[in-house]
């Protein structure tokens, strides 16, 4: 039986599932009632008339411009980079509603499209910017769904890196390997909690931050900040316990005296409340 919640997922082989099933049960996070059929079945028929464009072409290359005139000309896909943090670009739902999406949302949506098709093309987990590969054992190269499908070699992601991050982050060709799923969930929910956590949306920055533990439980840096979340929340014994927690996993961490403060404070607050 598949899974219809991410807790479900999370005690099952994610790899064993496809993307737009994973991505969609991230959306239920935010729309419960979300019925998976329907987004699968548009999926499907972006996938058949995106076949009229490409069943006659040859060429690696060819055939991603072929997809690409049709996902971002005829339907209109782009990226939404006047109001990207907007969560909606992170919910596979929205993006194919609003046919917005930021690198990541429209990278899956370029993948599944391309599965349906038999296009060999994966998700690329590039930092700071998802990527598209794809590979057909006599060419491989990258594209860019934010920026229309754009045909990048490896030297153009070198490039846009170095325009990203300077010296900060040196190049490594591991960020151009196709990404596991459970590292494009990992992804996907990590946006969802910064976009939360900036706009001070505590309630649905906790659920991620407990759905981002469900997949990583020893993760060491979502319990010190889902401790941070308690806390804004005044819930000030989970706040207390996720801190100690933090301490017992990093002993050594930079930040320890810090949070060593934090719990001292907390300490009276719990002890008033039995």
């Amino acid at each position: 039986m598949n899974p219809q919640t991410l807790e479900d997922l999370s005690t099952l082989n994610i790899e064993q599932y496809s993307l737009d099933r994973i991505v969609l049960l991230v959306a239920r996070e935010k729309y419960p009632e979300l019925k998976l059929e329907q987004y699968f079945e548009r999926l499907d028929e972006f996938a058949k008339r995106a076949e009229l464009h490409v069943k006659n072409v040859q060429g690696g290359r060819q055939i991603v411009e072929a997809l690409n005139s049709y996902l971002f000309t005829d339907e209109g896909f782009r990226g939404n980079s006047s109001d990207y943090y907007n969560p909606s670009n992170s919910f596979f739902n929205d993006v194919l509603d609003r046919r917005m999406g930021i690198p990541l949302t429209l990278s899956v949506l370029y993948v599944e499209i391309g599965r349906r098709l038999g296009i060999p093309v994966s998700v690329v987990g590039f930092p700071g910017h998802a990527l598209v590969r794809y590979e057909d054992g006599r060419e491989t190269f990258f594209l860019d769904p934010f920026y229309g499908g754009k045909i990048l070699t490896e030297e153009h992601c070198k490039t846009m890196l170095s325009e990203m991050y300077g010296d900060q982050l040196p190049f490594r060709s591991e960020y151009l390997r196709p990404a596991t799923h459970r590292e494009i969930l990992t992804r996907m929910l990590s946006n969802l909690k910064i976009i939360y956590m900036s706009k001070k949306e505590f309630e649905m920055a906790l659920n991620i931050l407990n759905k981002m533990l469900l997949f990583n439980p020893l993760a060491a840096d979502s319990i010190k900040e889902r401790g941070m979340v308690h806390y804004q929340l005044e819930c000030y014994s989970s706040a207390l316990k996720d801190f100690e927690s933090y301490l017992v996993r990093e002993p050594t961490a930079p930040d320890r005296s810090f949070i060593e403060e934090c719990i001292a404070e907390l300490r009276p607050k719990v002890d008033q409340m039995h």
